[in-house]
């Protein structure tokens, strides 16, 4: 059957998730890369993690640690699930998705958590598609774990049931109970999560080799059995960590990453990009751009306006707006960015007392919306963004641009050459009055 989008307003409401990524074979899904002008995206990843895509020819790098930036919700990971399906398959790559917020504590992540979560996820793959891996290959992490973990004193206080799942010496079943029982304990328990960081960093040499072991031996698996050659790690909410743990993970703790002989791409805050203390030994600099709804000049930039179009009418039956000005009042609105556009939906939802979407319903929301907005933005933002509105270049990068940036309120398009204020936001009257003296203090000088 079809796909119908929802027909009633309530329905349309029930199916909104924010934080739900499209599966590959998800209806709703929507090609987006020349709204974005990302043509060359997909190609520019290939290449970095050893692929062209044009001969088919395959030779990559013993590693590669590849970052892709990109505003929260605007569609990274939907978009890095169809990159990896292109990459995927016989003399290619195992694409292995690891989702940090599902599986971890995005208020407290560290470099430990997310190689256990790796691991973790690994295993299961290799246990769905009845890989074998010799003993040999398995038993340098299992002696890791019987060692150092399994001896730690705070292992001995987890509850019988947990201990009793952690399996030595079972293969890969017996280390994927092991590896899930643990990263379960770790996840709830404080103690333990400290204790168990700190094994991990004090003994990371020993892991990281006995990790790669294992892993060479699974690549060559997938490759007897021609379902791939090498594994691909995607990580995804890695964009969404706080502030001093992303800084921890891509700055501080970089070198415990790069140990790892794998090919992993990280989702990753477009704000991380502009701090400019990443390293070098990091592939960062690829973005995945925004819809773009207008070109520079202010004229009109069709695909992204139809992109954005067909992305709500998948979410809402076309004949529940009650005009088409209301719809493209709501993707203007959106600023080219889904998951802005999706709050602007459930505003609607929420706001609508009829059978229809009116364009009371869409006043309602964007002020609501703004109302979001204004609660963070202090006096001196709306100068910020006022300025980089009226000018035409690229302005500078700052502390307080870079907080704009991650909150959403200033919105950059194409390769980063030109930003926009978040449209609602135009719509609050500390933008439409802003404090001179910010303003001025943010105008390019002219020579």
């Amino acid at each position: 059957m079809l796909y119908q989008p929802p027909k009633t307003i309530q329905e349309v409401l029930y199916h909104i998730d924010f934080d739900q990524p499209l599966e590959l074979n998800d209806p709703r899904f929507v090609e987006t890369q020349a709204a974005r002008g990302s043509e060359k995206t997909l190609r520019r990843l290939a290449v970095k993690l050893g692929l062209d895509l044009t001969s088919g020819n395959f030779t990559p790098a013993t590693k590669s640690h590849v970052l892709l930036f990109g505003h929260t919700g605007s569609g990274k990971t939907t978009q890095l699930r169809h990159y990896a399906e292109t990459l995927s398959g016989p003399g290619r790559y195992l694409a292995v998705e690891v989702d940090v917020a599902l599986q971890l504590d995005l208020h407290n992540v560290q470099y430990a958590d997310v190689l256990m979560a790796l691991a973790r996820a690994l295993l299961t793959s290799l246990s769905t598609r009845n890989i074998a891996i010799s003993g040999d290959a398995i038993k340098p992490l299992e002696d890791w774990f019987a060692e150092r973990v399994l001896g730690m004193e705070e292992a001995s206080e987890l509850s019988a049931d947990v201990k009793s799942q952690a399996k030595i010496g079972g293969g890969i079943p017996g280390l994927l109970s092991l590896f899930t029982s643990f990263t379960a304990a770790f996840k709830t328990n404080a103690t333990y999560k400290d204790s168990f960081r700190r094994v991990i960093r004090n003994n990371f040499a020993q892991f990281a080799e006995a990790f790669n072991i294992f892993l060479a031996s699974a690549e060559a698996q997938l490759a007897a059995t021609n379902q791939a050659k090498r594994i691909l790690f995607i990580v995804d909410g890695t964009d969404k960590l706080r502030t001093e743990d992303r800084a921890a993970f891509f700055v501080q703790d970089v070198e415990q990453l790069l140990a790892i002989n794998a090919h992993v791409v990280y989702t990753a805050p477009l704000s991380l990009k502009y701090e400019g203390n990443l390293t070098s030994k990091l592939d960062a600099d690829l973005i995945l751009p925004m819809i773009k709804l207008d070109n520079q000049d202010g004229s009109p930039f069709q695909p992204g306006l139809n992109a954005m179009h067909d992305i709500l009418l998948k979410r809402a039956d076309h004949a529940l707006f009650a005009s088409q000005q209301i719809i493209t009042e709501i993707v203007r609105c959106s600023g080219g960015h889904p998951r802005e556009l999706l709050r602007l939906l459930k505003l609607c939802c929420e706001y609508a007392e009829g059978t229809k979407f009116t364009v009371e319903d869409v006043a309602s929301a964007v002020k609501q919306l703004a109302s979001e907005y204004r609660r963070f933005l202090e006096p001196a933002d709306y100068g910020v963004l006022v300025a980089v509105d009226k000018s035409t270049i690229h302005i500078g990068n700052d502390e307080r641009t870079r907080k704009l940036l991650y909150n959403l309120a200033l919105l950059e398009y194409n390769d980063g050459s030109w930003q926009r204020s978040h449209p609602v936001v135009r719509t609050l009257d500390g933008y439409k009055h802003p404090p001179a003296a910010a303003t001025t203090a943010m105008q390019p000088a002219v020579s």
